[in-house]
């Protein structure tokens, strides 16, 4: 019995083998050119960005006020949902429009902020 009792704490104790795990998110790409986009009373500054299609590009959000509901980002034709913008701390995510056209984002709460990717060829 203390022979199982022994075995069951080792097992529950083991480090997490690989394959364990849930995968980690994946990294911002290093070569991605940043942008930053504040979260501020007036909304999303810049409120349009220009992209090209296929460029991957890192926006880096940063909200600047508690006084708005764009506490989470929407961007739904690059399949992005409620995106956390938390207070005074820099995030960044990393896409690469596939499609020439406008890519509208907004926060997730309300549908507002009427922010825009102008995706180019």
């Amino acid at each position: 019995m203390r022979r199982l009792l022994i075995a069951i704490v080792l097992l529950a104790a083991r480090p997490a083998l690989a394959g364990d795990s849930a995968p980690a998110p994946a990294a911002p790409d290093k070569a991605a050119r940043k942008i930053e986009i504040k979260v501020t009373e007036d909304g999303f500054e810049p409120r349009e960005v220009k992209l090209k299609k296929g460029e991957s590009v890192t926006l880096v959000f940063k909200r600047e006020t508690e006084n708005t509901c764009m506490t989470a980002v929407d961007i739904p034709k690059e399949k992005v949902a409620d995106f956390e913008l938390p207070l005074n701390k820099a995030v960044s995510l990393t896409i690469t429009p596939k499609e020439a056209g406008v890519e509208k984002f907004h926060c997730s709460a309300m549908g507002m902020g009427d922010g825009k990717l102008i995706v180019g060829e």
